[in-house]
């Protein structure tokens, strides 16, 4: 994954989304000493002029630990993702996308 250092405190990440299970949808969103849970409401990511959808932005929060039982803490980060046609298409050989 490649890292870009944007401002004092934000940074930006961009990975390939690992799967909780090998021929599951559902993302693993465990993190060394914890895990990030999501939180609230995806927000819809619109094109302009057309409002076409074209993406999804969720919120999630750290939490150190294992769940359930894991602590929150006061880190957040928002995942951006393309939905539709608009996805990239599984290579093969490889388990680390989600379509």
């Amino acid at each position: 994954s490649a890292k870009a250092l944007f401002g004092e405190n934000e940074w930006y990440f961009f990975s390939p989304r690992d799967r909780k299970y090998p021929n599951g949808a559902r993302p693993n969103r465990a993190a060394g000493s914890g895990y990030w849970k999501a939180t609230g409401t995806d927000k819809a990511i619109l094109l302009t002029p057309t409002s076409e959808n074209i993406g999804v932005k969720k919120a999630l929060v750290f939490y150190g630990g294992k769940p359930p039982k894991g602590v929150k803490t006061d880190w957040i980060m928002h995942e951006y993702r393309l939905t539709g046609a608009n996805k990239t298409t599984k290579r093969r050989g490889s388990s680390m996308r989600v379509r």
